[in-house]
């Protein structure tokens, strides 16, 4: 497998440098273990391999959103088996070079927010700082105690033809990936042990813990126990499983903008007991969008107020405010001097050479060789693609030449590098792909220096000679390893061993509202489809063709089905009546159609990728394999047969989510609101179905048989067997259903559960705990009621129309009640601070 990889780079790979081959094309030193390794493997053995660390990042619910794709959201994350390798010797040059990098990154940081001695004396123009977007005036003078300004800090990196690296990029805003390289880290560890203990691979763990001990060392008050955020865009952010996985792996609360709040220059979190204030912020929100009252005001991902609570120093936000600057493409240009000044040092790491356009001798030469040269505007975003001169046409050419003559200052243009190319497993064989390394550093607050990330997020391109390697365009993640053990220096091991204890954990609010819904989207999805296998059972099995002749009790059940899923007028029609199919296959599989199986299914996932950091890594396997038990049912097309094997093992995916809330969760506030939002959702569900499937007598033996319906639609025909012993009857059944306090399935039994998850649930502030809460009112009513029903009464038909008035009476207004619970619980645990704080002074806040 290796000899071919050479043979075919021998005559496919020029002119790229090969970080597994030599000049002589023989297997590198720091290759050889792992090409032996290799080719004992064997191609169809390393493909079994691939598939395994693929299920692995599968099952741990590894995923990224690409924008602009329909099918990009929550897309699995692609990892090579194959890593990227750097030898020791290697890596301690690489190491160095982004220390120093880093230090000279946070002095002009520094100085730009500072005096600006750079700028007024030449080393820095101005017009490449004062027109860069990321120069943000309303952070000026403002710094972080301690020298050390820029606290976290990623760059990309390539190696260039001369075999050194070279760096591409400088991230400095919100650099992202340091979570996905954990779990290709992971990954690659369950299925490759013996490959990483014997090429001695260093462990990446120590940059978490030492980010950890500086952001806890940062937070001026209540060093002990700081409440430390990680402030998310939200869930449609290409990114967001990693700010679920790092703040659920570093014990930080996730929060989105809408969680916090800032009152008296401090800013809180909205959590279900009240507003928590909040000491450091980790943001992965860009920082034009922290504060709409600053910066852009259309922006929905910050907080208002945000800048001046930074201002006062009571919230740290990390990186600070106006890192971006430091992305300016335009600064590389100036770097090698700039080192030689604040640091007396050349530049170890070289940038990718740069001509910032904005001098006439730079601009010159970069309209000169237009064709040759990557064009890229200062500042990065979604609008601004860098663009390489080569690929355009002759009128595009003129274009941007007529643009970069009218505002020169706005664009760079840098050398188009012939980066290297590393062993990539393509098309189930070894293939050499140009590959681009994102190293991460950190601010080491206890030694006051930067520590490296030994290793980092490697991506190589799926296209032989694509230069292009980011996810967004199909970039494929490889894990990196740095070989060769390194003695961990005393001061760390004490660092390691003096960990704070951390603040109990908190429920933001926001997060509170999703496991709500998680609950109530699982209880419809799984009555939704017990009664649809109900319905295709027996719609399967009855004698009459029901285009012809309406059957009572095939007709019961598609109307109980439109009931509950709400889908108005559905089977209430009766021509939809008499050709059932279409709409029982839209019921199931129309994810667009509220109140679908579909659609309510789509719900309960979305409200779990919310809130993906407060659910253990079993539960997320079982997400996943529901999402893909509804992917197979929507390959069904209209096959009701098939439809009816697909709710079959729907029914126990969800059972399986439903088993381990029970077995797994904590019994804190997440899972007493999981619980409730369940509880009421079944309750409701249980009386809509009671009402409509026992709201009519049609006779003995269709009663009889509807009966039976109703306890097998909620899992109680058995018990209903072995505790009667006779024939049906309507009063044992409700008596069951309604007024068994024992039996799980019964109404009481429900609401009784919500009002026990409701007691358990934390005491909000100046909330009188010896009177109960109006939401305990109304299920205390309900209870009352359904205790002192008369049974004989609700099992009472009238005899001319013979339907039930007074069960159906009776079990719309439970459903009025819990539907008000509903109503109150979201009043006080989701939308409690709608009113009480305020941007002004306020004596109502608690004394700091």
């Amino acid at each position: 497998m290796i000899e071919s990889y050479l043979v075919d780079r021998m005559f496919n790979n020029e002119p790229f440098l090969d970080e597994l081959a030599t000049p002589e094309n023989k297997v590198s030193s720091q290759w050889q273990k792992l090409a032996m390794y290799y080719d004992r493997l064997g191609p169809e053995k390393l493909g079994q391999y691939h598939e395994e660390v693929s299920r692995q990042l599968r099952e741990n619910g590894v995923t990224y959103n690409i924008y602009g794709d329909p099918d990009g959201m929550n897309r699995p994350w692609m990892l090579d088996p194959v890593p990227m390798i750097f030898s020791g010797q290697d890596w301690a040059i690489i190491e160095k070079g982004l220390i120093q990098r880093a230090e000279l990154l946070n002095l002009i940081l520094s100085d730009i927010y500072g005096n600006r001695t750079l700028i007024k004396d030449g080393f820095i123009p101005f017009e490449l700082v004062y027109n860069h977007k990321g120069f943000l005036r309303q952070v000026d003078k403002i710094k972080l105690d301690g020298e050390q300004q820029l606290i976290q800090y990623a760059a990309d990196l390539a190696r260039g033809p001369d075999g050194k690296m070279w760096v591409l990029h400088d991230r400095t805003d919100a650099p992202s990936g340091a979570g996905y390289t954990f779990e290709n880290r992971a990954a690659m560890t369950r299925v490759f042990p013996d490959l990483i203990r014997e090429n001695e691979v260093r462990k990446i763990s120590t940059y978490y813990q030492t980010l950890k001990n500086t952001l806890v060392n940062l937070s001026s008050r209540n060093k002990e126990n700081p409440r430390i955020v990680l402030l998310s865009p939200g869930p449609t952010n290409e990114t967001y499983f990693e700010h679920a996985y790092l703040s659920s792996f570093m014990g930080f609360t996730l929060a989105l903008g809408e969680d916090l709040t800032v009152s008296d220059g401090y800013v809180w979190l909205k959590t279900i007991k009240g507003l928590e204030k909040v000491d450091v912020i980790i943001r992965r929100v860009d920082d034009v969008f922290c504060d709409p009252l600053e910066f852009r005001s259309n922006s929905h991902l910050g907080v208002v107020g945000l800048m001046e609570a930074v201002r006062q120093k009571k919230v740290i936000v990390i990186n600070p405010l106006g890192c971006r600057i430091l992305e300016n493409p335009g600064l590389m240009a100036f770097l090698p001097r700039l080192s030689r000044h604040l640091l007396g040092e050349e530049l170890i790491l070289p940038s990718v050479a740069t001509w910032w356009c904005g001098q006439d001798k730079e601009k010159k030469y970069v309209l000169d060789h237009l064709e040759n040269l990557i064009i890229r505007k200062i500042y990065r975003s979604a609008d601004n693609k860098s663009v390489h001169g080569g690929s355009l046409s002759k009128e595009e050419l003129n274009q941007l030449r007529a643009e970069i003559d009218r505002s020169p200052y706005l664009y760079v243009g840098q050398e188009l590098v012939n980066f290297s190319t590393t062993p990539s497993w393509i098309n189930q064989k070894m293939e050499a792909r140009n590959a681009v390394f994102r190293s991460y550093i950190v601010a080491d607050s206890e030694s006051s220096t930067y520590s490296v990330m030994p290793g980092g997020l490697s991506r190589s391109s799926p296209q032989r000679g694509a230069f292009i390697v980011s996810n967004q365009q199909g970039g494929i993640s490889k894990d990196t390893w740095v070989l060769g053990k390194r003695e961990e220096s005393k001061a760390a091991q004490a660092t390691e061993a003096g960990l704070r204890p951390e603040l109990k954990s908190v429920l933001p609010s926001r997060t509170g509202e999703h496991l709500f819904w998680i609950g109530r989207y699982m209880e419809r999805c799984v009555y939704t489809v017990r009664l649809m296998r109900m319905v295709l059972m027996t719609y399967n099995e009855v004698d009459e063709d029901i285009h012809i002749k309406e059957n009572p009790v095939v007709s019961t059940l598609l109307r109980t089905l439109t009931q509950l899923t709400g889908t108005q007028p559905g089977f209430k029609d009766k021509k939809v009546l008499r050709h059932p199919e279409e709409e029982l296959v839209s019921l199931v599989l129309d994810s667009g159609r509220v109140g679908s199986l579909a659609y309510s299914l789509n719900a309960f996932l979305s409200n779990g990728y919310a809130v993906r950091d407060r659910l253990s890594l079993d539960t997320w396997r079982i997400l996943d394999s529901i999402s893909e038990e509804l992917s197979r049912m929507k390959k069904m097309g209209s096959d009701l047969t098939q439809i009816y094997d697909g709710l079959d093992s729907m029914v126990i995916k969800l059972m399986a989510f439903y088993g381990l809330n029970i077995d797994n969760m904590t019994r804190e506030p997440t899972w007493h609101l999981l619980n409730v939002g369940r509880f009421i959702e079944s309750a409701i569900n249980n009386c809509k179905v009671l009402g409509s499937m026992l709201g009519k007598r049609f006779g003995s033996e269709i009663d009889k048989s509807l009966m039976e319906d109703t306890l097998r639609c909620s899992e109680s025909l058995v018990t209903y067997r072995y505790r009667y012993r006779s024939v049906m009857e309507m009063k044992g059944v409700l008596s069951l259903l309604i007024l068994h306090e024992e039996n799980p399935r019964s109404v009481i039994y429900q609401i009784m559960r919500i009002e026990k998850h409701l007691s358990s649930m934390p005491a909000q502030e100046q909330e009188v705990e010896e009177f109960l809460s109006p939401a305990r009112k109304k299920l205390l009513e309900a209870v009352t009621k359904i205790r002192l029903c008369d049974i004989e009464l609700l099992a009472t038909a009238d005899e001319k129309k013979g339907n039930y008035i007074y069960l159906k009476t009776f079990l719309e207004e439970i459903t009025v009640l819990l539907e008000d619970t509903s109503d109150l619980i979201y009043q006080k645990y989701f939308s409690h601070t709608s009113s009480r704080y305020h941007m002004i002074q306020t004596t109502l806040l608690p004394e700091i």
